[in-house]
């Protein structure tokens, strides 16, 4: 006789940040710095990567090497196919061996999805 699990799985409204309603150049929302009239301290130079990028890397402990963090991309590959290899190539053309990156952030600046912007107000 086999017992019977039951798996309850809890809805939790989260913003899906690829969605304009919700971030970019058309979103409802607005960031601090309209309000106050500052410009972004950085710029993302590829959103449609960087977001891909984000979500896959949710989840990887950092610090990490480029070596961890192209075998986390590896593990999640199978499930997304060919779809993430513009995330692949990013990492293995961008990061340097040896190197610790300490967040998603510092992996987006080295792969040149993100840069700061270097405009004065």
């Amino acid at each position: 006789m086999s017992d019977n699990i039951c798996i309850m799985l809890h809805s939790f409204p989260d913003k899906n940040y690829t969605d304009p309603d919700n971030t970019g150049e058309d979103s409802k929302y607005s960031r601090v710095g309209d309000q106050t009239n500052t410009p972004a301290i950085n710029e993302a130079t590829d959103r449609e990567t960087l977001a891909k990028m984000a979500n896959l890397l949710e989840g990887l402990q950092f610090p990490a090497t480029k070596e961890d963090i192209k075998d986390y991309l590896n593990a999640r590959s199978p499930a997304m196919g060919n779809r993430i290899n513009d995330v692949i190539e990013k990492v293995q053309n961008n990061l340097e061996d040896g190197t610790e990156y300490q967040d998603v952030y510092d992996i987006a600046r080295a792969t040149r999805l993100v840069k700061k912007n270097i405009k004065s107000p």
